[in-house]
């Protein structure tokens, strides 16, 4: 299978199971961060491993700013998406705004801190991707009453692959995979 086929629905696939939502393509990808806090690209382009440190790697900024975006939609509920079509493409952002909406019908929202741990870039035969190991064990995901609705067990660390391209001179987000990890 393609990455592109698994687009990044995985963002809020843990969310979207507890209520049986979802379909085939998207159940066999593990969650992106199933809480988090708006990202900020200084802090945790601080955490980068390896040379691409900052703006030394603008495929890496990519990777992010969306990051960040996703952050500060699920943050928001769902309701802040502008953000978003800028870092991605607009197949990945028709996808995330179907998650968005159900972050808005069930009144959810996220709080705490997500950190990436690391993050590299490297080429494959499909295309630049970034991979990066990051850590959700401060976020939550809550409901309108600020009760947790993950799962007990749910993972904390994940492995995002995501397939970075240029587009009009700046790199945005493909789409890609996230898995549950120890890395």
């Amino acid at each position: 299978m393609r990455i592109r086929s698994l687009s990044v629905p995985a963002v809020l696939v843990p969310v979207m199971i507890l209520a049986g939502c979802g379909s085939e393509a998207t159940s066999n990808v593990a969650a992106s961060s199933p809480g988090a806090q708006k990202v900020s690209k200084q802090g945790l382009t601080e955490q980068v491993s390896g040379p691409a440190v900052g703006s030394a790697d603008p495929v890496v900024n990519a990777y992010y700013d969306y990051r960040g975006g996703l952050d500060e939609m699920m943050q928001s509920g769902g309701v802040q998406t502008a953000q978003l079509k800028p870092l991605m493409t607009t197949k990945l952002f028709q996808s995330i705004s179907v998650q968005a909406k159900y972050y808005r019908t069930k009144k959810l929202r996220n709080t705490g801190v997500t950190t990436v741990v690391w993050a590299k870039r490297t080429l494959a035969s499909n295309g630049v991707i970034v991979t990066a190991c990051y850590d959700t064990t401060a976020a939550r995901t809550v409901d309108a009453a600020g009760r947790s609705v993950l799962p007990a067990g749910t993972p904390t660390r994940w492995l995002d692959h995501m397939r970075v391209q240029q587009q009009n001179s700046r790199w945005i987000v493909d789409g890609g995979s996230t898995a549950p990890t120890s890395c």
